[in-house]
């Protein structure tokens, strides 16, 4: 009862300016910073590799930049106005009135750039717009092909197929990406039941993920492969690669694709970088190629 009296209090403007600007705006906001990863984390959704933990991180976010910093700013106005209205300090309001403004509109600024990545990461855990995928059996029944994007789900459907098809033999992959994650489960069931994987179109971002985990490796001569580096999530590094990137890039040296490749792969940064069909297979990417080459003259 107490706290949600404390919260009332705040919103009504009640409270003294001193307790609203320093506990309930400053305080508080620090607090945030250390509680909602600490929170994240011991309940087991930082990783946000399902829909389920994603949804609740994005709960957690939608709270810390936008319902507790609303609350904030509200009850430190209110405050500001009683303190005019009910004392001598004027300098003292108007100099906090000016604080939360310039406060709110960073907030503002910050919720925007923290909407505009989560709408990137919705689509993504939902499956939306170009994350949509279809997984089918293709006839004969051994083999599986993914299209679309890599969104939270797309494993689980694979995994459903190879149980009920053991005589599957390859995994056909046309993907122009998605969850890191979900490559990383498709490579782990694909190293796990001894598949081949080929892509006839397209295979880019975290489907390069998946496609390396392949027996043996097939392209379609035309078809391309698209490498870049994920934007970098964690705010206190420096450097070019996330965490789980510079893992899953640690791990295709284990597969013995070479350091100028992957030298390449990190300069591209966040842009697209498609490697020639040449460079694909000296890096040990792709095993074979099929079909004749495209003519590039073609209309």
């Amino acid at each position: 009862m107490f706290l949600f009296a404390w919260i009332a209090r705040h919103w009504r403007g009640e409270l003294r300016l001193s307790i609203s600007w320093w506990i309930n705006c400053v305080a508080l906001t620090l607090l945030l910073f250390w509680l909602v990863p600490w929170i994240a984390h011991t309940s087991g959704i930082s990783s946000g590799d399902s829909a389920a933990s994603y949804t609740a991180i994005l709960g957690l976010v939608i709270l810390q930049t936008a319902l507790i910093p609303l609350w904030q700013m509200v009850g430190l106005w209110q405050a500001t106005d009683r303190t005019l209205r009910t004392t001598d300090r004027v300098l003292t309001a108007r100099l906090t009135q000016v604080v939360a403004v310039l406060f709110t509109l960073l907030i503002a600024t910050r919720g925007l750039v923290a909407g505009a990545e989560q709408v990137l990461a919705a689509r993504v855990a939902w499956a939306l717009g170009p994350y949509e995928y279809q997984v089918a059996l293709l006839p004969g029944a051994r083999e599986i092909e993914v299209n679309g994007g890599l969104g939270f789900g797309v494993s689980k459907a694979v995994a459903g197929l190879l149980a009920s098809n053991p005589d599957v033999r390859r995994i056909r992959l046309n993907s122009g990406g998605g969850a890191l994650s979900e490559g990383v489960r498709l490579r782990d069931l694909i190293i796990a039941h001894g598949l081949d994987t080929y892509t006839s179109r397209e295979c880019s971002s975290a489907c390069i993920s998946a496609f390396i985990g392949g027996r043996f490796r097939y392209l379609k001569r035309g078809a391309r492969m698209g490498f870049h580096l994920p934007r970098n999530w964690e705010p206190l590094s420096t450097g070019p690669l996330s965490g789980p990137y510079a893992t899953e890039l640690g791990y295709f040296e284990q597969r013995g694709v070479p350091d100028w490749f992957l030298a390449n792969w990190i300069r591209s940064g966040q842009k697209f970088w498609f490697p020639t069909e040449f460079q694909l297979q000296r890096a040990g990417i792709v095993s074979f190629l099929r079909g004749a080459p495209p003519n590039r003259g073609a209309r």
